[in-house]
């Protein structure tokens, strides 16, 4: 069942283990840009729209920051981008907008009518199961709005300047205008905010013109360093999704090695069917991220999949090895057998999918992956 990851981040239900997860495609490009801004509050909010759905939240920030950017990404055409200062870039449809941005600074992006009504992102293979939530194709609605799905992703955070401050630092904000009168939407002035959980945000409005966002880091005393996050916005569906079921099972442990298995990925034991026997005999679509409980370094980022790729201790071979199986209730499952742990030791366990399970990145359908919560495992005393 896909839940609500805290008070703050309310999600779509689901079935099982698939079920609604987003797909979204990516294309390249990616630019940027300047200026300043912050926010807080206790609960995600938006500001005269009718019909927004929301994920995130809001809570007080301090003072702002300006911070001005010039643009290296290919793909990128100068007569988009214009001089360092001059013009706020355009998100093209599933194309990350990647930047680093320093505390106590905002940057600025637009999502033009033009590409919200321009040609949809080729969808790619899929996975043996049909599930609910699976993308289709956008069409404009009654009233000629289209539906805008954005999601804001930290890939890097600032470090305690103290060894002994577990703490993350704050998270990300994103604010977002559907007026050209708010061009630079704030903390005083947007029309929706929200507030990353564990480096991950996202929202759903229908729209029918330029979509104007904001990304904003806090200032974070006692932390050095940058932020680093991927912006997308698509008429497809999420390019990264994040769940809050962990969708895991411990299933036991020794002093240097654990197993487990993820939920059932069908619900025939059949194994003569044919999505069994698909989903038994392809590679196996989930990845594991492993981290000592004692190294605190993927907190704030553990429902990024960007920032479990650049900070988790433990992921893929030579330490995880896993196989497709069907012990013990017959049904198509993933095991990851997870190797050199320490003994008497606490880790956090996070399953993840990179990309959408058959390709990753630019130009593919989920291309920012996805993230399940976190499970807590235990090794036996030496």
């Amino acid at each position: 069942m896909r839940l609500t990851r805290s008070t703050y981040l309310s999600q779509p239900s689901s079935v099982s283990l698939l079920a609604s997860l987003p797909l979204v495609v990516t294309i390249a490009a990616g630019i940027l840009t300047q200026n300043a801004f912050a926010t807080h509050d206790d609960s995600i909010t938006h500001k005269g729209h009718n019909h927004p759905r929301v994920y995130g939240a809001l809570e007080d920030d301090a003072a702002h920051g300006l911070e001005r950017y010039e643009p290296e990404f290919t793909g990128a055409d100068r007569s988009i981008i214009g001089r360092a200062g001059e013009v706020t870039p355009a998100l093209a449809n599933n194309a990350p907008g990647i930047l680093d941005i320093s505390p106590n600074a905002s940057q600025y992006w637009t999502f033009p009518s033009a590409t919200l009504f321009g040609p949809n992102s080729p969808q790619t293979s899929g996975l043996p199961s049909n599930f609910e939530g699976q993308n289709v194709t956008v069409i404009p609605d009654a009233a000629g709005e289209i539906e805008l799905y954005i999601s804001l992703t930290t890939c890097l955070q600032p470090l305690a300047k103290d060894p002994d401050q577990y703490a993350a630092p704050d998270q990300l904000m994103l604010y977002i205008s559907i007026s050209s009168n708010n061009q630079q939407p704030d903390e005083d002035n947007n029309d929706y905010a929200v507030l990353l959980d564990g480096g991950f945000g996202w929202l759903n409005i229908s729209v029918k013109d330029d979509v104007y966002l904001g990304v904003y880091a806090p200032a974070n005393e006692g932390y050095e360093g940058v932020y680093n996050y991927q912006l997308t916005a698509s008429i497809d569906g999420f390019y990264a999704s994040s769940y809050s079921d962990p969708n895991l099972y411990f299933i036991d442990s020794d002093t240097n090695s654990a197993l487990l298995y993820t939920m059932n990925t069908t619900s025939t034991t059949n194994s003569s069917n044919s999505t069994f026997q698909q989903w038994m005999t392809r590679p196996p679509v989930f990845s594991l991220f492993v981290q000592n409980q004692e190294n605190t370094s993927i907190l704030g980022l553990q429902n990024s999949v960007c920032g479990l790729q650049n900070l988790a201790q433990i992921q893929g071979l030579p330490d995880v090895e896993t196989v497709m199986t069907a012990a013990g209730d017959g049904l198509p499952k993933q095991q990851f057998h997870v190797m050199n742990l320490n003994g008497s030791s606490k880790y956090y366990a996070i399953l993840a999918m990179i990309g959408n399970s058959t390709d990753q990145g630019s130009g593919v359908v989920g291309g920012g992956g996805t993230v399940w919560n976190l499970t807590n495992i235990t090794t036996k005393h030496c």
